[in-house]
């Protein structure tokens, strides 16, 4: 499977298993110099957890003990809620469109006491808001 597939165009898990083959690292070795359990290792490398739950920094470090680019093993939500003032950038397309709160979330049917929780920084975006929000979609 890893030898047809540019590592490039894998899903993160992949991503995961082919650097801990290619190395022989073993999750108990990889989730020890990370400083997280195993079971986080083996559930991200597993496709246990979906993408969008995988924690930013642990890929992060990952990326560093494999020898990759910072951001290898996220995806573009990741690198948009670690590089990007979430709740600035929401206030900002709001008010670009000339919208209260709840109009905003209106438009985009997200539910409005959720929705104020996101743009004070109280809780992470998640990838389906994000993706209609930013138009990824």
């Amino acid at each position: 499977m890893f030898e047809q597939t540019p590592e490039k165009d894998l899903s993160i898990p992949d991503r995961i298993t082919y650097h801990l083959h290619r190395t022989k690292t073993s999750h108990w070795k990889l989730a020890k110099a990370l400083g997280c359990s195993r079971d986080t290792i083996f559930s991200y490398a597993n496709g246990k957890i979906s993408e969008n739950r995988m924690d930013v920094g642990v890929l992060k470090k990952m990326a560093e003990y494999f020898g990759m680019e910072t951001y290898y093993f996220c995806n573009e939500y990741h690198v948009f809620v670690d590089i990007t003032d979430v709740p600035k950038y929401l206030k900002g397309v709001r008010r670009e469109k000339g919208m209260s709160q709840r109009e905003f979330c209106e438009a985009f049917q997200i539910p409005l006491a959720v929705y104020k929780k996101y743009e004070t920084g109280a809780v992470r975006i998640p990838e389906k808001y994000y993706r209609i929000v930013v138009g990824v979609e």
